[in-house]
């Protein structure tokens, strides 16, 4: 249509408000100088959580900045959201360790007082061994832990303005008096953009069980090696496992902490292929697109297996200690017990795949519910979701 020598075309504009956030745990955009930051840090893992919690935020509509930017005079922030993992030490209250993380959480206190915007966590959760903590319905944050949520629920009206790994650390939130704490794993559940991730691995699923059972075919597994280098019985009997299950397949083993390589190939010897041991060390875009090789992957690092689960690979993870535990219950993943794996002998995929426990059906009804969630977390600091994950929930 032709109005005063112009064409006017049928499409709809939306014009939305710019804001700006200070995001504690970014992942930034890869540069050069950024991979060789990430080079640096002790556990790869960590860019999984971190992208997953970006991730979560549209784009178009957002400017990033680091703390340490927003914390300038000139500098106006309309919202403060913060990515955490296991940032919550319970036991050991003597040990550096302990200290550290005080530190730490303390330091996240002063940012949230400092910033003073409408605040949300996302993903944070205790650190714990099994034998750590014996009753796990009485535990309780410790009075700085505390003091850090309490903080968060002064700057928002949302009744959950920080989403907890798993129900022992909401747990611990509510039996130290604090209530805005909501278990909802880790926010690498949101990296996939697949419509129905659920479905897509349980095809898959289906199809490796199929291979297994009828020609007994070569696959090619990705392995998450374990964080037990300093446990001397648990760390043997969980390799050999993973060993065991690599006997008739194409393996590749998954780094992560700066140990593992030379642990796995001082226990392992010429079981394993040197060039067979992979360690992304600048970012998830290499190691996603590794992952896409795979035809299987089996991880003993809750990130290991999730770099498997938002990539569409069917996965079953090992739960080494409570964290990851309450991970896997919390986002509905398909695993086999620790127990399981310490008590009986298993000898191949086929095996562990049947004695996995499983519910692909109730895992995406659970991804569904969980987006949701943060969707409504990120409008109570106004803030938008990525537009192809609103597409998956609406």
């Amino acid at each position: 249509m032709f109005e005063g020598g112009t064409v006017s075309v049928g499409i709809e504009v939306k014009i939305v408000e710019r804001k700006s956030i200070a995001i504690q745990g970014w992942y930034q955009p890869s540069t050069h100088a950024v991979r060789l930051a990430r080079s640096t840090d002790q556990n790869s893992g960590n860019f999984i959580w971190e992208f997953g919690a970006t991730r979560l935020i549209n784009p178009y509509t957002t400017k990033f900045l680091n703390p340490s930017d927003a914390r300038k005079e000139s500098v106006n922030v309309d919202a403060l959201v913060m990515a955490s993992a296991n940032a919550l030490h319970l036991p050991d209250l003597d040990s550096e360790s302990f200290r550290v993380m005080k530190d730490h959480v303390n330091g996240l206190s002063s940012l949230v007082k400092e910033i003073d915007r409408p605040t949300i966590m996302l993903g944070i959760g205790i650190q714990a061994k099994f034998s750590d903590i014996k009753d796990t319905k009485h535990i309780a944050l410790h009075e700085h832990q505390a003091h850090l949520m309490n903080e968060i629920a002064k700057r928002n009206t949302l009744e959950k303005s920080v989403s907890v790994r798993g129900e022992f650390t909401e747990t611990a939130c509510i039996n130290a008096g604090v209530h805005n704490c909501l278990s909802m794993g880790c926010p690498s559940l949101s990296i996939s953009r697949e419509r129905n991730l659920g479905q897509l691995l349980g095809s898959k699923w289906s199809a490796v069980e199929s291979k297994l059972a009828h020609d007994n075919s070569t696959l090619k597994i990705g392995i998450g090696l374990p964080a037990l280098h300093d446990d001397n019985m648990k760390y043997p009997k969980v390799v050999d496992l993973l060993l065991a299950i690599c006997e008739n397949h194409d393996c590749h083993f998954i780094v992560q902490a700066p140990y593992d390589k030379n642990l796995l190939l001082k226990h392992a010897g010429d079981k394993v292929d040197v060039n067979n041991v992979h360690h992304f060390k600048g970012g998830v875009e290499t190691w996603f697109q590794f992952m896409h090789q795979l035809d299987f992957v089996v991880s003993t690092r809750i990130h290991g297996g999730m770099a498997g689960i938002v990539n569409g690979i069917p996965t079953i993870i090992i739960p080494t200690d409570l964290r990851i535990l309450e991970l896997i219950n919390a986002m509905k993943l398909p695993y086999l017990s620790f127990e399981d794996v310490m008590a009986k002998k298993f000898e191949s995929l086929q095996a562990i795949m049947g004695a996995a426990k499983k519910d692909f059906i109730d895992f995406e009804q659970n991804r569904l519910n969980r987006l949701r969630e943060y969707k409504r977390m990120l409008e109570s600091v106004g803030l938008e979701m990525d537009p192809l994950l609103l597409d998956i929930i609406n």
